[in-house]
């Protein structure tokens, strides 16, 4: 038989497109949404060593200025909260943990931003879990 793989894609657009919405006297905040990653699992379970997982992370750069590259806005300044968009047959699929900007944003989430690795979706044990996987997040730069 054709051996399975595992795989990840992230749905084709032109970028993130961030809308200002939600600002208040601490912060102007702009929102938008990350596209969707998919991430599809064909592997059969014997096939998967016990307890492999899989996890998808990600950071954000610096933004900068378009008619002038020394004005930056630092990543630590971007949040996510991660929404799994399929379902999990089993549970062992899931989607981070909300990030809030380095300036609050009310939650109670940890306000590190996105300039270390942020965890998007994870499985806690592959074998649990064959198919596809969707996510994407609610996205708040906050400055």
């Amino acid at each position: 038989t054709t051996p399975g793989q595992i795989s990840m894609t992230v749905a084709d657009n032109d970028g993130v497109s961030l809308q200002e919405n939600g600002s208040d006297a601490t912060a102007r905040q702009f929102v938008g949404t990350l596209p969707t990653v998919t991430v599809t699992d064909t592997r059969r379970p014997e096939d998967i060593p016990a307890g492999e997982f899989w996890a998808v992370v990600g950071q954000s750069s610096q933004f900068v200025a378009a008619d002038d590259p020394a004005k930056t806005i630092g990543p630590e300044y971007l949040g996510w909260k991660p929404r799994l968009l399929s379902e999990s047959s089993t549970g062992a699929v899931a989607a981070g943990e909300p990030v809030s900007s380095v300036i609050g944003d009310g939650t109670g989430a940890p306000e590190v931003g996105l300039e270390g690795q942020e965890l998007l979706v994870s499985t806690a044990n592959s074998a649990d879990e064959i198919g596809t996987s969707q996510v994407n997040a609610d996205l708040a730069l906050r400055t």
